[in-house]
Protein backbone atom coordinates (compact mmCIF):
# COMPACT_ATOMS: atom_id res chain seq x y z
CA UNK A 1 0.00 0.00 0.00
CA UNK A 2 1.08 3.44 -0.67
CA UNK A 3 3.41 5.32 2.32
CA UNK A 4 0.79 7.99 1.80
CA UNK A 5 -2.19 6.38 3.24
CA UNK A 6 0.28 5.19 6.42
CA UNK A 7 0.95 8.94 7.07
CA UNK A 8 -2.87 10.03 6.67
CA UNK A 9 -4.00 7.12 9.30
CA UNK A 10 -0.65 7.97 11.63
CA UNK A 11 -1.82 12.09 11.26
CA UNK A 12 -5.61 10.88 12.29
CA UNK A 13 -4.61 9.16 14.85
CA UNK A 14 -2.32 11.74 16.60
CA UNK A 15 -4.45 14.44 16.55
CA UNK A 16 -7.00 12.80 17.71
CA UNK A 17 -5.13 12.29 21.19
CA UNK A 18 -3.76 15.61 20.79
CA UNK A 19 -7.43 16.97 20.64
CA UNK A 20 -8.20 14.05 23.90
CA UNK A 21 -5.02 15.67 25.77
CA UNK A 22 -5.94 19.70 24.73
CA UNK A 23 -9.73 18.86 25.78
CA UNK A 24 -8.87 17.35 29.33
CA UNK A 25 -6.88 20.44 30.32
CA UNK A 26 -9.24 22.79 29.00
CA UNK A 27 -12.00 20.95 31.44
CA UNK A 28 -9.75 21.15 34.01
CA UNK A 29 -9.02 24.99 34.24
CA UNK A 30 -10.80 24.91 37.67
CA UNK A 31 -9.30 22.42 39.50
CA UNK A 32 -7.01 23.49 42.56
CA UNK A 33 -3.25 22.55 41.73
CA UNK A 34 -3.86 20.67 38.47
CA UNK A 35 -0.85 20.83 36.05
CA UNK A 36 -1.85 20.55 32.25
CA UNK A 37 -0.46 17.46 29.89
CA UNK A 38 1.56 18.41 26.65
CA UNK A 39 1.38 15.80 23.96
CA UNK A 40 4.72 14.52 22.35
CA UNK A 41 4.97 12.47 19.01
CA UNK A 42 7.36 10.64 16.99
CA UNK A 43 7.95 10.40 13.22
CA UNK A 44 7.94 7.18 10.91
CA UNK A 45 9.11 6.95 7.32
CA UNK A 46 6.98 3.83 5.98
CA UNK A 47 8.51 4.34 2.43
CA UNK A 48 12.31 3.18 4.21
CA UNK A 49 10.81 -0.40 5.43
CA UNK A 50 8.78 -1.22 2.53
CA UNK A 51 11.24 -2.80 0.36
CA UNK A 52 9.93 -1.36 -2.85
CA UNK A 53 13.10 1.26 -3.02
CA UNK A 54 10.55 3.97 -2.70
CA UNK A 55 11.48 7.31 -2.43
CA UNK A 56 12.21 8.76 1.11
CA UNK A 57 11.34 11.84 0.49
CA UNK A 58 10.42 13.27 3.99
CA UNK A 59 7.76 15.86 2.95
CA UNK A 60 6.05 13.04 0.97
CA UNK A 61 6.45 9.73 3.67
CA UNK A 62 6.98 11.30 7.20
CA UNK A 63 4.14 10.84 9.69
CA UNK A 64 3.60 11.13 13.24
CA UNK A 65 2.35 8.86 15.97
CA UNK A 66 1.66 10.04 19.36
CA UNK A 67 4.22 8.78 22.02
CA UNK A 68 3.33 10.04 25.52
CA UNK A 69 2.39 13.21 27.33
CA UNK A 70 4.49 15.14 29.92
CA UNK A 71 2.96 17.32 32.56
CA UNK A 72 3.55 20.92 32.43
CA UNK A 73 5.03 22.46 35.96
CA UNK A 74 4.29 25.78 35.29
CA UNK A 75 3.65 27.73 38.61
CA UNK A 76 0.02 28.33 38.96
CA UNK A 77 -1.92 31.73 40.54
CA UNK A 78 -2.61 31.61 44.58
CA UNK A 79 -5.70 31.98 45.78
CA UNK A 80 -6.61 33.13 49.38
CA UNK A 81 -9.50 31.09 51.01
CA UNK A 82 -8.52 31.96 54.53
CA UNK A 83 -8.86 28.29 55.48
CA UNK A 84 -6.12 27.24 57.97
CA UNK A 85 -5.83 24.12 56.47
CA UNK A 86 -5.74 25.42 52.79
CA UNK A 87 -1.75 25.09 51.65
CA UNK A 88 -0.64 25.98 48.82
CA UNK A 89 3.03 25.53 47.01
CA UNK A 90 4.97 28.06 45.10
CA UNK A 91 8.11 26.03 43.81
CA UNK A 92 9.12 22.75 42.52
CA UNK A 93 8.05 20.88 45.57
CA UNK A 94 4.71 18.10 46.24
CA UNK A 95 3.12 17.45 49.16
CA UNK A 96 3.56 14.02 50.07
CA UNK A 97 0.55 11.39 50.53
CA UNK A 98 0.14 7.77 51.76
CA UNK A 99 -2.31 5.84 50.02
CA UNK A 100 -3.41 2.14 49.44
CA UNK A 101 -1.37 1.84 46.08
CA UNK A 102 2.37 3.50 48.18
CA UNK A 103 3.59 6.93 48.47
CA UNK A 104 2.25 9.88 45.83
CA UNK A 105 2.72 13.08 45.43
CA UNK A 106 0.50 15.95 44.99
CA UNK A 107 0.47 20.16 44.49
CA UNK A 108 -3.52 19.77 46.06
CA UNK A 109 -3.39 21.50 49.32
CA UNK A 110 -6.85 21.13 50.27
CA UNK A 111 -6.42 19.36 53.60
CA UNK A 112 -8.61 18.15 56.70
CA UNK A 113 -8.52 16.63 60.19
CA UNK A 114 -9.18 12.98 60.39
CA UNK A 115 -11.45 11.46 62.89
CA UNK A 116 -8.04 10.58 64.32
CA UNK A 117 -6.57 13.31 64.69
CA UNK A 118 -4.53 13.16 61.55
CA UNK A 119 -3.44 15.42 58.55
CA UNK A 120 -5.20 14.31 55.46
CA UNK A 121 -5.95 14.83 51.34
CA UNK A 122 -9.50 15.62 51.04
CA UNK A 123 -10.44 11.71 50.25
CA UNK A 124 -8.78 10.62 53.64
CA UNK A 125 -5.46 9.51 52.87
CA UNK A 126 -2.57 10.64 55.49
CA UNK A 127 -0.48 13.40 54.28
CA UNK A 128 3.05 12.21 55.53
CA UNK A 129 5.97 14.58 57.33
CA UNK A 130 9.16 14.41 57.47
CA UNK A 131 9.75 11.07 59.26
CA UNK A 132 7.39 9.28 56.96
CA UNK A 133 4.57 8.86 59.10
CA UNK A 134 1.15 10.96 59.41
CA UNK A 135 1.40 14.44 61.58
CA UNK A 136 -1.55 14.14 64.12
CA UNK A 137 -3.34 16.63 65.14
CA UNK A 138 -5.11 17.75 68.83
CA UNK A 139 -8.22 19.43 67.73
CA UNK A 140 -9.18 20.70 71.06
CA UNK A 141 -5.59 22.40 71.31
CA UNK A 142 -6.41 25.37 69.07
CA UNK A 143 -6.02 26.61 65.40
CA UNK A 144 -3.07 25.37 63.06
CA UNK A 145 -0.27 27.48 61.98
CA UNK A 146 1.52 26.02 58.90
CA UNK A 147 5.17 28.03 58.59
CA UNK A 148 6.89 28.54 55.08
CA UNK A 149 8.57 25.68 55.36
CA UNK A 150 5.66 23.30 55.91
CA UNK A 151 6.32 23.22 59.85
CA UNK A 152 2.49 22.33 61.24
CA UNK A 153 2.27 23.73 64.98
CA UNK A 154 -0.52 24.11 67.40
CA UNK A 155 0.79 26.93 69.62
CA UNK A 156 4.10 26.43 70.87
CA UNK A 157 3.82 22.98 70.06
CA UNK A 158 5.58 21.49 66.86
CA UNK A 159 3.28 18.48 65.86
CA UNK A 160 5.53 18.06 62.83
CA UNK A 161 6.96 19.37 58.88
CA UNK A 162 5.17 18.57 55.41
CA UNK A 163 7.41 16.21 53.84
CA UNK A 164 7.91 18.22 50.76
CA UNK A 165 9.63 16.50 47.70
CA UNK A 166 10.70 17.95 44.50
CA UNK A 167 12.43 15.91 41.52
CA UNK A 168 15.08 16.43 38.45
CA UNK A 169 12.25 15.86 35.26
CA UNK A 170 8.85 16.51 37.41
CA UNK A 171 7.32 16.67 34.21
CA UNK A 172 7.70 12.88 33.48
CA UNK A 173 6.09 11.90 36.45
CA UNK A 174 3.46 9.77 35.48
CA UNK A 175 -0.61 10.99 36.60
CA UNK A 176 -2.27 8.61 38.31
CA UNK A 177 -5.50 10.67 39.02
CA UNK A 178 -6.73 12.44 42.13
CA UNK A 179 -4.37 15.19 41.40
CA UNK A 180 -2.22 12.61 41.95
CA UNK A 181 1.77 11.54 40.14
CA UNK A 182 3.69 8.57 40.57
CA UNK A 183 7.27 9.37 41.96
CA UNK A 184 8.61 5.81 41.97
CA UNK A 185 11.62 6.27 39.56
CA UNK A 186 12.48 9.73 39.85
CA UNK A 187 15.39 11.23 40.69
CA UNK A 188 14.95 13.73 43.83
CA UNK A 189 16.36 17.36 43.52
CA UNK A 190 16.34 20.02 46.28
CA UNK A 191 13.20 21.52 47.57
CA UNK A 192 13.04 24.75 46.48
CA UNK A 193 9.43 25.90 47.39
CA UNK A 194 7.70 27.55 50.17
CA UNK A 195 4.16 26.36 51.70
CA UNK A 196 1.73 29.35 51.70
CA UNK A 197 -1.15 29.00 54.19
CA UNK A 198 -4.73 30.05 53.80
CA UNK A 199 -4.58 29.63 49.87
CA UNK A 200 -4.03 27.11 47.37
CA UNK A 201 -2.58 27.42 43.96
CA UNK A 202 -4.74 27.48 41.24
CA UNK A 203 -4.70 25.25 37.86
CA UNK A 204 -1.40 26.19 35.88
CA UNK A 205 -4.04 26.18 33.01
CA UNK A 206 -3.94 29.12 30.45
CA UNK A 207 -7.78 29.35 28.85
CA UNK A 208 -7.39 31.59 26.52
CA UNK A 209 -4.22 29.91 24.67
CA UNK A 210 -5.53 25.97 25.20
CA UNK A 211 -8.89 27.68 23.49
CA UNK A 212 -6.60 28.61 20.87
CA UNK A 213 -5.14 25.19 20.95
CA UNK A 214 -8.02 23.42 20.70
CA UNK A 215 -9.23 25.14 17.48
CA UNK A 216 -5.92 25.20 15.70
CA UNK A 217 -5.60 21.32 16.51
CA UNK A 218 -9.50 20.44 15.45
CA UNK A 219 -8.57 22.05 11.79
CA UNK A 220 -5.59 20.10 11.48
CA UNK A 221 -7.93 17.16 12.52
CA UNK A 222 -10.24 17.97 9.74
CA UNK A 223 -6.91 18.33 7.52
CA UNK A 224 -5.83 15.09 8.08
CA UNK A 225 -9.20 13.86 7.48
CA UNK A 226 -9.59 15.47 3.93
CA UNK A 227 -6.41 14.27 2.95
CA UNK A 228 -7.49 10.22 4.49
CA UNK A 229 -10.46 11.17 2.28
CA UNK A 230 -8.49 12.00 -0.84
CA UNK A 231 -6.66 9.42 -0.67
CA UNK A 232 -9.09 6.56 -0.19
CA UNK A 233 -10.98 7.86 -3.51
CA UNK A 234 -7.95 7.82 -5.02
CA UNK A 235 -7.87 4.25 -4.06
CA UNK A 236 -11.31 3.80 -5.25
CA UNK A 237 -10.72 4.65 -8.31
CA UNK A 238 -7.48 3.09 -9.21
CA UNK A 239 -9.11 -0.31 -7.76
CA UNK A 240 -12.10 -0.05 -10.03
CA UNK A 241 -9.72 1.26 -13.28
CA UNK A 242 -7.66 -1.48 -12.76
CA UNK A 243 -10.19 -4.24 -11.84
CA UNK A 244 -12.06 -3.44 -15.36
CA UNK A 245 -8.80 -3.20 -17.14
CA UNK A 246 -7.72 -6.81 -15.68
CA UNK A 247 -11.42 -7.92 -16.99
Amino acid sequence: MDPGYYVAAGSLKARAFQLEVVANNLANAATVGYKPDQPFFAVFNKAAGSGRNLPLSGPLNDGVVFGETGVVTDQGNLRATGRQLDVAIEGNAFLTVQTPTGTLVTRDGRLQIGQDGQLQAMDGNPVLGKNGQPITVDAKNGSLTISADGTVQQGDQALGQLDLKAYEKGGSLKRVGALRFDPTGATEAPVKATVTQGHLEQSSVDTASTMVEMIRVNRLYELSMKVASTLTNDLDSRSINDVAISR
